[in-house]
């Protein structure tokens, strides 16, 4: 069954000193665009969750939100800066050398020195970190995507409605067409009969040519028949279980394509109406198709 591109999942893990929440949403989109939001520190998670979102979902803005919060004090190391506590130390000795200053070189010395000690925040463990975040983020995309096959459903039911409603108008268009080429051959007969007086011979099988031609010119047997295909082609496509949005857009311009050379060769005032509906309703279909993955 077809999926919707609009869709809206969330799921949340709550332990002693953690909670975590991933948020996942969605909207129209031709191409598949993720925007993540992540902490700084679980940024290198980013490739790895963008594999789990594509195996799922092929089209659509997705956005991605993570939060973190750790409950329990984050973890501060103070690291004496090795590079820094060198330079300093040989300045000492190059000072001492320099202007023959006496004593020895003491801790003292270092203490009020700028960028000696480096203080750094624990880094969390990526792994233990991404088996949790995977798992919220599989919950999350599991309600996400039954929102979109549930929306989708609904797209299908309407879609084949308005199926049905172009099939219906394009048979009546099928069986307007032979009265079109009637009409015009009474219309011609009519037609010399105003201009010739009662006493000129009428040749039949010159006016029965003409007749032939027009019937040629106006046979739309071969774009219904290509309509209707296009329509089976549709619902077909509704059933599959593949995104299968693309498809359904180059069908809609098929359609319309045979929907034009109908309204061309229409030489009835009812057939040109019943073009008219078929174009409009080609057009709420584009409308809907949009939202189909």
């Amino acid at each position: 069954m077809i999926a919707s591109m609009t869709g809206y999942g969330r799921a949340e893990l709550v332990q002693e000193n953690l909670k975590a929440t991933v948020e996942i949403s969605s909207v129209n989109n031709r191409f598949c665009e993720i925007q993540f939001r992540l902490p700084k520190n679980l940024s290198p998670l980013e490739s790895k969750l963008k594999e789990v979102i594509l195996s799922t979902i092929s089209r659509g803005k997705i956005i991605y939100s993570l939060n973190w919060e750790e409950t329990s004090p984050v973890a501060f190391y103070a690291k004496l800066n090795t590079e820094a506590a060198d330079v300093y130390y040989n300045i000492m000795k190059e000072l001492k050398q320099r202007f023959g200053l006496s004593g020895e070189i003491r801790m003292d010395h270092f203490f009020s020195l700028p960028d000696l000690v480096k203080v750094e925040k624990e880094e969390p463990d990526l792994n233990k970190a991404w088996k949790i975040v995977y798992k919220i983020t599989s919950q999350a995309l599991d309600q996400f995507n039954q929102m979109r096959k549930a929306e989708g459903a609904k797209l299908a039911e309407d879609l084949s409605d308005r199926i049905a409603k172009l099939e219906k108008t394009i048979t009546e268009i099928e069986g307007w067409a032979p009265r079109s080429v009637d009409n015009y051959r009474k219309k011609l007969k009519s037609r010399i009969k105003e201009i010739l007086d009662d006493s000129v011979a009428v040749d039949q099988h010159r006016i029965e040519l003409e007749v032939a031609l027009m019937a040629e010119k106006c046979d739309v047997t071969e774009e219904c028949v290509r309509f209707k295909s296009h329509n089976q082609q549709f619902l077909s496509a509704l059933k599959e279980d593949v995104p299968v949005g693309k498809r359904l857009t180059f069908l809609l311009q098929e359609m319309n394509r045979e929907a034009n050379t109908i309204g061309a060769k229409a030489a009835e005032a009812p057939i040109s109406q019943k073009v008219i509906l078929l174009k409009e309703e080609i057009e709420k279909i584009r409308e809907q198709v949009q939202n189909i993955e």
